[in-house]
């Protein structure tokens, strides 16, 4: 198990490369935080073990004419073949919807707009550790240790129980024989 960036680090990562495909946009776009998740990696990508959490953010784009979409999914689009993203889904123009990850650290990043006219883009990290490092592994209990043990001597027998009628007949110098 491999050590990854933290979960901090990977939030910082989804705004930034959120911050840079909005730079793509018109200036007069604006945005509005639509989710923030942290979501355990249940079926990664990387068939990699569990304990690992997706960062995702996702923001509405404000301030566009639903008229423009096509210009912003193109300039977007654009943006990121030129910037060391691989587009791995256009839907367009049946749905308007791109999907692309970047090629050097696995973050996916999407654009999109409905019905409704409106317009997101969203990034979501890859699978990493809460702080970085796998959790240690656990121990296996060791097996027990079988030591020989010679024989202990059989103690010497007690003496006999006294009656309570005779125990002040019992003479105690001589080993507790009652007379």
């Amino acid at each position: 198990m491999n050590p990854t960036i933290t979960e901090h680090q990977a939030q910082d990562l989804v705004e930034a490369h959120l911050d840079r495909a909005f730079a793509a946009l018109p200036a007069t776009a604006g945005r509005k935080l639509f989710s923030r998740n942290r979501s355990e990696c249940a079926d990664p990508t990387d068939d990699g073990p569990a304990g690992r959490y997706e960062i995702s953010a996702t923001y509405e784009v404000t301030g566009l004419d639903p008229a423009v979409f096509g210009e912003c999914f193109d300039a977007v689009v654009a943006w990121w073949q030129g910037h060391g993203f691989t587009v791995l889904a256009d839907k367009r123009p049946a749905d308007q919807y791109v999907f692309a990850r970047n090629d050097s650290d696995g973050f996916d990043l999407s654009i999109q707009a409905n019905d409704l006219g409106k317009l997101y883009l969203g990034a979501t990290s890859p699978c990493v550790w809460p702080d970085g490092e796998p959790p240690a592994p656990a121990l296996e209990p060791e097996p027990p240790v079988v030591v020989d043990v010679e024989p202990v001597a059989k103690p010497r027998p007690r003496r006999e129980a006294v009656d309570e009628e005779d125990f002040g007949d019992t003479n105690w110098s001589d080993g507790g024989t009652a007379y």
